[in-house]
């Protein structure tokens, strides 16, 4: 079968081949009409880590391409306390002359996306010689978890297109010219800086590159030579970003909870990320519906691939490994080995395996091309089947477009954090319309219904913006007057637990955004206190107040420890050794832990680990022979995690001590943040 394509793929008249590449051209074309119908509509939601991408690229521009530390041009940018966006940022520097528009952020991502059914095809074409390459963009067009998150801004999708931009490209260089070698590392390169996870997939793929093809690599020393020289210019800015960001991978790594920072043994974590690899390649989670994605992430119904397309996708397994001493081959089955290992470093998440969507649809082409290829034989109108495959894929895109676009909004009841997210475009232009009729309100928009709610209001509403980002949780806990004309902005559930609280009383709802499927989304309401209210104050205040204590076990003994009372984590946080969890106190400054221990303690220092908010850290301690002792420090706080050490200059036995974190811009009622503590 395979000989028969190739002899078929050399002798086809130029007729033929204008008529597969004006072919290949409307798949394309049809790609990028499902990309852009109603592109502002689905997703139904406008997620924060899109607007974050327009949003920082316009204030580095203002900034005159530096970052907030004045660095000029900057690698990565800080992203929910940590540094994980880059590549995206400086792509969507091209559109912020422009006016903030869904069409904007999410069709500049979807136009790039074009890379991958553009470079796919040529693959299938220059290298696996595939008879009917140009179904490429038809078949890419109906993946379903492509369609979804290319039309979004999430860099995963710039990541994965140029991945398969940089598959091309290295084939093109071990196939057809060797001057193609900096091309491809461009590529790599583009790919490695545009999504964290792709990195540890780029590396890889480049190391077993160099190692499957190394003969040919070292046959022309001019050849690599130039490439490790474009190769050292090209990681240059990573290395100097990490050398003088050392804190920040982990910090990354701490932050999405990876079990590499955790305290489990080597073996144990090497066990994890081949389990979790195997998750990764796993049919099951690829071509059936699943639930462990989130279903902001899923199209109901449809698995992340069609489930038509396994055989498919088998069949180009087969003939890959049939052939796999063929560089082309090669390249497809090491690309679809290592596309999990950068999810397997954490967990199984269609964002982050979204790059194994590349190798899976090359397979599936290349099933498609041997089985029209054996069933075109059989036809005295060979043409047939793949034109007729060609209509049915372009009705199958149009279906799943007017399904996404008609049904998608309520495809899920979940619209709260932990569900859409849905509207940031929609509550906005609601915003602007009730500012409108009523200017004089003094509007309070509570952030808990979407990530990083700040973003998505100052990508809609512009700055200064005219809302106050903020919930009842301040006039909850202390009596606080409510300003003249204020009204909260408030989520279903945050509605609802306002007209259960006694303190509260006059509650009118003004307005309401109803969510997609009719239910109310958000509440315009004003209110007042009632009668009762400060006498329930008073009686919280002197509950909170009221000193926690227990015994924790605490460097291999029991330890009476006393503590204020936390709104974040449990106590034990603050001594797991994990920088990825912590405690906050619920209004104490400073925040002080008192420790007795059963048994003296050999110890000769402490250190903290501390947050962006100056503070004064203090310890004072007894010894085993009741001598007090007191040591200070300062923090001037930064952005990453950092730690503070305050030195004892010599080794003490220690029987107890008070620690004090105190935050010196703020006052009581006010959350200390700590995230751990240690003894040396």
């Amino acid at each position: 079968m395979f000989e028969e394509e190739k002899t078929f793929s050399d002798k086809r008249p130029l007729s033929k081949k204008s008529l597969e590449t004006t072919l290949f051209w409307l798949g394309l074309a049809l790609y990028l009409l499902t990309r852009f119908i109603a592109l502002d509509k689905f997703p139904i939601y406008f997620f924060s880590d899109e607007a974050i991408q327009t949003m920082t690229a316009r204030d580095l521009v203002s900034r005159g391409l530096r970052d907030l530390d004045g660095s000029l041009f900057p690698v990565y940018f800080e992203n929910g306390g940590q540094y994980n966006l880059s590549l995206s940022v400086w792509l969507q520097v091209l559109i912020t002359g422009l006016p903030n528009s869904i069409w904007l952020t999410r069709g500049l991502s979807a136009l790039v996306s074009l890379l991958f059914p553009l470079a796919g095809g040529f693959y299938l074409r220059d290298h696996l010689k595939a008879r009917f390459w140009w179904l490429t963009p038809y078949l890419v067009s109906v993946i379903p978890t492509w369609f979804l998150h290319s039309r979004t801004a999430f860099e995963t999708v710039l990541g994965a297109s140029l991945y398969c931009l940089f598959l091309f490209l290295y084939a093109n260089y071990r196939l057809k010219d060797r001057r193609w070698l900096i091309p491809a590392l461009a590529a790599g390169a583009l790919a490695f800086y545009s999504y964290s996870p792709l990195q540890l997939v780029v590396v890889l793929s480049g190391v077993v590159f160099l190692l499957a093809d190394w003969r040919y690599h070292f046959a022309e020393p001019k050849s690599w030579q130039r490439g490790l020289a474009a190769l050292v210019l090209l990681a240059a800015p990573y290395l100097v970003f990490r050398l003088t960001h050392a804190e920040a991978l982990g910090q990354h790594l701490r932050i999405v909870h990876s079990y590499w920072v955790s305290g489990i043994s080597l073996s144990e974590k090497i066990t994890q990320f081949l389990w979790r690899w195997l998750k990764g390649i796993n049919p099951l989670y690829w071509y059936f519906p699943n639930n462990q994605d989130l279903i902001r992430h899923l199209m109901k119904g449809y698995g992340h691939l069609p489930w038509l397309f396994l055989p498919f996708t088998l069949l180009g397994l087969w003939r890959c490994l049939c052939q796999k001493r063929e560089p082309a081959n090669r390249v497809l089955l090491i690309a679809l080995l290592v596309a999990p290992s950068g999810a397997a470093l954490v967990d199984v998440a269609i964002t982050r395996l979204l790059v194994m969507v590349v190798p899976l649809a090359l397979l599936t082409a290349l099933g498609v091309n041997e089985t029209l290829v054996w069933r075109s034989a059989k036809m005295k109108a060979q043409s047939l089947p793949s034109l007729g495959l060609a209509l049915a894929l372009t009705a199958a895109a149009g279906w799943m477009t007017r399904d996404a676009i008609v049904n998608g909004p309520t495809w899920y009841s979940d619209y709260s954090l932990y569900g859409m997210q849905w509207g940031g475009q929609q509550l906005s232009a609601k915003i602007l319309e009730f500012k409108q009729a009523q200017p004089q309100a003094q509007l309070t928009l509570s952030p808990t219904w979407a990530n990083n709610t700040d973003v998505i209001m100052r990508y809609f509403l512009g700055d200064p913006l005219p809302v106050t980002m903020g919930t009842l949780e301040e006039h909850d806990n202390y009596y606080i007057p409510f300003r003249d004309e204020e009204v909260f902005i408030l989520p279903p559930e945050e509605y609802a637990a306002l007209k259960e609280n006694p303190k509260f009383a006059d509650i009118e709802v003004l307005d309401v955004l109803p969510y997609p499927n009719g239910d109310p989304g958000f509440y315009f309401v004003s209110l007042d206190y009632s009668e009762g209210a400060e006498a329930i104050f008073a009686a919280e205040l002197a509950e909170r107040r009221l000193p926690q204590s227990g015994q924790v076990e605490i460097l291999g003994q029991a330890v009476e420890l006393t503590y204020p009372k936390l709104d974040i984590g449990q106590i034990m946080d603050a001594f797991d050794g994990d920088r990825a969890t912590l405690i906050r106190t619920f209004e104490a400054n400073p925040l002080n832990l008192t420790l007795v221990f059963s048994e003296p303690v050999e110890m000769q220092a402490i250190t903290v680990w501390l947050g962006n908010v100056r503070s004064a850290v203090s310890v004072e301690l007894i010894d085993d022979q009741g001598l007090h002792h007191r040591f200070d420090g300062f923090d001037a706080g930064m952005v990453a995690i950092h730690p503070i050490q305050l030195d004892f200059g010599e080794n003490l036995s220690v029987s107890s001590l008070n620690l004090s974190v105190k935050s010196l811009d703020e006052r009581e009622p006010v959350h200390v943040h700590l995230w751990d503590v240690e003894f040396e």
